[in-house]
């Protein structure tokens, strides 16, 4: 049996065709992990700008606060609340709070209960009859 003879041009063409489609489909695979790594960018940046806006308006809040702080306001309150001072002629009254574990002189302990007799034990048939009846 004899095979067929191959010319040059043709097997020259066959490999032509073969390398421009391994050519293709790498240029489309290195295409499709470009799309999904900009994906990937496109919500990691969504993710970054909202957290840069929570930022901001921490930044914002704190600003303010900071402002506030250079204010007369803020020292007389914060003289009142955390220094507990008062103006000349005010009086300052101070709740009385006990502490864990340390009881005021004045609360009376409770007496300890009487301790209860213990039941009587009765048969099976005497407590559902006293249930449904109510009566012993």
């Amino acid at each position: 049996m004899k095979f067929p003879k191959l010319d040059r041009f043709r097997i020259a063409m066959g490999a032509g065709i073969l390398l421009a489609v391994l050519i293709a489909a790498g240029l489309g695979w290195a295409f499709f992990q470009q799309l999904t790594l900009s994906d990937e960018l496109r919500g990691e940046t969504r993710q970054l700008e909202q957290a840069v806006e929570t930022q901001e308006a921490h930044q914002g809040y704190l600003t303010a606060t900071l402002t506030y702080a250079h204010t007369d306001d803020y020292v007389e309150e914060w003289a009142r609340e955390e220094a507990k001072m008062a103006k000349p002629g005010e009086v300052v009254v101070l709740p009385l709070v006990a502490s864990e574990g340390a009881s005021p002189s004045s609360t009376p302990t409770p007496e300890p209960e009487a301790a209860s007799p213990a039941p009587e034990s009765r048969a099976f048939w005497m407590i559902w009859w006293r249930a449904i009846t109510g009566s012993e």
